[in-house]
């Protein structure tokens, strides 16, 4: 569920993804890219998947989403996934893949270097999602305060300093 920023009062948001069209100016950020990974004891005991539709034959650790995205011919694909573990903490979800419990896709700054050690294998990367924009939400009818404007520049500062997200500069 959407919220109207003008109505409600706001002045900033944080959005991820493709913006709808809005009368909010739209300032991106940075970008995120989900990586669907599994650690090796899991792969050495249910097998390694190696077509989107074997995802249906392994425990996929969704979190809060019913549908993983990924890249298919050019299209984006929604694909539903089911596993054992739902929750909306990406370091629960990295903490179980890290145990064997299945299949997480998760943001890159989560799971790059436990990919890289080795703890987390990445699966179907041929498959990997478009990278996602992480965008700041202000309306455009009102004057952008100090305090928002610094805000924003924090939230971007943070993002470059913590690895986050491949940052955009303004």
């Amino acid at each position: 569920m959407r919220v109207d920023l003008i109505e409600n009062g706001f002045d900033l948001a944080i959005r991820l993804g493709q913006l709808d069209d809005s009368n909010m100016i739209a300032r991106q950020l940075g970008v995120r890219s989900q990586h669907l990974c599994a650690s090796p004891g899991y792969l050495e005991q249910f097998g390694r998947p190696e077509t989107l539709n074997d995802l249906a034959d392994h425990n996929c650790l969704p979190g809060t989403l019913d549908y993983w995205r990924f890249e298919e011919n050019k299209k984006i694909r929604h694909l539903k996934v089911s596993g054992s573990l739902r929750c909306n903490s990406g370091n629960a979800l990295m903490d179980a893949a890290l145990k064997g419990l299945g299949l997480a896709q998760l943001p890159n700054h989560y799971v790059a270097p436990v990919i890289q050690s080795g703890e987390l294998v990445e699966l179907l990367a041929e498959y990997q999602p478009p990278a996602e924009g992480i965008w700041a939400l202000y309306p455009h009818n009102r004057h952008l305060s100090t305090k928002v404007s610094l805000l924003i520049e924090q939230i971007n500062q943070t993002l470059q300093e913590t690895d986050m997200t491949t940052t955009v500069r303004a």
